[in-house]
């Protein structure tokens, strides 16, 4: 079973109450069910559009089966980005031809599935690697892993695809150039500081000039930070005159960036970053890239085990197609462990008092 969003015909919206919740097209609820519809607020639904939650009942994706990106193949790569950032003065072309085998591992590891790339799986123990910029090479594979599935999303076949990846691997490779303090600072950045910390793009561009990339990877390295709206940095660049791999670039790494734990503090759960990513769709980031993010990141895959943070346990039923964050799930075990007899089904979309604080995911096959 799975949940959609099908939209009203304006004209459709009668009676004296609603007879079902109201939403608009990102699931954000507009009129509850048995509310009054006043002459105005019908006049007002009339004029926007307006969405109802519809059930696909036997939905089967055998091809887009879910399981966890291998923690053996992400320590490697890991430990090989780190690597070839640690021998990263001026960047050599053998130095890319390394990062490109990162590319073909990371593209055989993604292509035949959809993979599952919750907190459990990319929080990982490599002591061996915790260096001073230790964060740079986990976030930039973590980055590159989450921009490769959204491409895949949007339709990016071989060629467009590898570019992207090794975009997302190099982008922060400027940031080796940006004193430790600043980099490593457990606060926030004085204006001067931050002056210097925008500069990371142009010099991790510069690191690259002699290696003989595309035009399309220099762009993503250059304009990750750009944003939609023109608030960006480096250059201030608005909507298409941002390059698409970097617009991509900007939802991913802003994702991983507020789920990835901190010195100072701890990561956002990845329903509320992905929620605050929706927020800002149309505004710091491309709806379309927006819409193909929210679609291709698993946050909770179905058959999941998950603690409430009621200490509830259950298991996702479904999972909306348009609200990923605010799964239906089954309960098997109330707050006090006790196991439920009978079926109970707890519907997130609807209680926003429970949030999922632990997902346990087991790979398939």
């Amino acid at each position: 079973m799975n949940w959609f969003l099908e939209r009203l015909e304006p004209n459709s919206i009668i009676g004296m109450t609603a007879g079902v919740d109201f939403f608009d097209g990102l699931g954000v609820l507009l009129l509850r069910k048995g509310q009054l519809i006043t002459k105005g607020i019908k006049d007002l639904l009339q004029k926007r559009e307006v969405y109802v939650w519809r059930k696909q009942e036997n939905i089967s994706r055998p091809s887009e089966m879910t399981k966890a990106f291998p923690k053996d193949v992400y320590i490697e790569l890991v430990g090989s980005l780190w690597g070839i950032y640690h021998e990263a003065k001026l960047i050599r072309p053998e130095q890319i031809e390394k990062t490109v085998v990162l590319v073909e591992t990371i593209l055989k590891e993604l292509k035949p599935i959809n993979v599952y790339l919750g907190l459990d799986v990319l929080q990982l123990d490599l002591e061996n690697f915790k260096q001073h910029d230790y964060g740079t090479f986990v976030h930039s594979l973590n980055v590159a892993l989450l921009a490769t599935i959204t491409g895949m999303r949007l339709g990016y076949k071989e060629k467009r695809l590898k570019y992207l990846t090794l975009g997302a691997l190099l982008h922060d490779l400027g940031k080796l150039r940006v004193p430790k303090e600043i980099l490593n600072k457990q606060g926030s950045l004085t204006e001067e500081e931050f002056v210097i910390m925008k500069q990371h793009p142009l010099l991790g561009v510069e690191m690259l000039k002699n290696t003989h990339l595309l035009p399309s990877v220099l762009a993503t390295v250059k304009n990750h930070h750009e944003r939609w709206n023109g608030k960006g940095y480096p250059y201030g660049l608005m909507e298409n005159n941002i390059h698409f791999d970097a617009q991509i670039l900007a939802v991913t790494d802003v994702y991983e960036a507020l789920t990835a734990d901190r010195p100072y503090r701890k990561g956002l759960p990845p329903y509320h970053a992905l929620e605050m990513i929706l927020s800002w769709s149309g505004k710091d980031f491309n709806p379309i890239v927006v819409q193909a993010f929210r679609e291709s990141l698993v946050l909770y895959p179905e058959n999941a085990i998950v603690t409430l943070n009621t200490r509830e346990v259950g298991v996702i039923a479904a999972v909306p197609l348009q609200l990923p964050t605010r799964p239906l799930i089954r309960l098997l075990f109330d707050s006090n462990g006790r196991f439920l007899n009978k079926e109970t089904y707890i519907d997130l979309m609807h209680d926003l008092t429970r949030f999922i604080g632990h997902v346990e995911f087991k790979e398939v096959g």
